[in-house]
């Protein structure tokens, strides 16, 4: 219990300058279809013109507009746009670990002038998890949550059109790879680059994929939830944009937030503050000098 004291003083404390929004939620795009979720079409649904189509995780209902809760964490003293970060939850939902690792990202990337936007791509469409074989639909779904959330930030004039990021983990790992493709580049808006942390590197979803702007991919050579194989050979593909994969050694999916140990699903979750460290320190560079390279890095 003591060493998670600092971790939820960190977290009120964030919190208590962040504001809560809501995001009207788009996705009537060409890449889209009105097609909803069937046993027979599982995965291709993910792209509909929907906001609720219809799947399990949403007890079958299909409702054609909505809006998604959101937090914006920013300096106090910030005037006029800055460099943002929309960052996108696991396949379990904005639940506590969640909000503590958001709130932690925000503490890091805060100071360096960077304002950050967690979305929450869930609750008001009343879904509790979408782990296991629904996160294909689920990552591909909640690309178009991320564009919105970028279009809000743009509207608002709170971001700088041309420096907003996307960041997912696990689950939102495999969405922000889905964003950063050609068959999303008729949103009128783009991000500058993506972090992907643990994604789910499917060769069926990826590996033919045309990215548009430069990624990294941050991934323990220990995870059980999602194959760093796959990723490995995402990074091995030649394309027009850098694609990064760096590895950390010994570290599972748990690596980015700082939660006891435990199993998840038959997952391996553990903390690895090195890793975690690193990570946001290569996040930090990357933002500040726009430089991006290509390849596997093992550390």
């Amino acid at each position: 219990m003591k060493s998670m004291f600092p971790l939820m003083l960190l977290f009120l404390f964030t919190a208590a300058s962040a504001e809560e929004v809501k995001i009207k939620w788009k996705g009537d795009y060409a890449h889209n279809s009105n097609k909803r979720w069937t046993k027979e079409n599982p995965y291709d649904s993910g792209f509909s013109k929907n906001f609720k189509n219809g799947t399990p995780e949403e007890f079958d209902e299909v409702q054609k507009d909505g809006e998604l809760n959101a937090f914006i964490y920013s300096q106090q003293d910030s005037k006029g746009p800055v460099p943002f970060v929309i960052l996108l939850h696991g396949c379990d939902g904005l639940g506590t670990p969640s909000k503590e690792w958001a709130a932690h990202v925000a503490n890091v990337l805060n100071p360096q002038g960077v304002g950050i936007l967690v979305l929450d791509s869930f609750t008001t469409r009343y879904v509790d998890r979408s782990c296991g074989p629904a996160d294909l639909h689920w990552g591909r779904r909640r690309a178009d949550d991320a564009y919105s959330a970028l279009d809000y930030l743009i509207e608002k004039k709170l971001a700088k059109a041309n420096e907003v990021y996307l960041m997912g983990y696990s689950n939102g790992g495999t969405a922000t790879l889905v964003s950063m493709t050609t068959q999303e580049a008729d949103h009128p808006h783009h991000f500058a680059a993506a972090f992907a942390v643990a994604p789910g590197c499917s060769p069926s979803l990826q590996h033919s994929a045309i990215y548009t702007s430069p990624i990294i991919v941050f991934m323990g050579d220990h995870d059980d939830a999602n194959n760093p194989k796959w990723c490995e050979e995402l990074a091995k593909t030649k394309r027009s944009v850098p694609v990064q994969m760096i590895e950390y050694r010994g570290a599972n999916h748990g690596f980015p937030v700082n939660a006891p140990a435990h199993d998840f699903m038959g997952w391996h979750l553990s903390y690895s503050p090195t890793a975690e460290k690193d990570m946001m320190q290569t996040i930090i560079s990357a933002v500040k000098t726009k430089k991006f390279v290509k390849g596997i890095e093992l550390r």
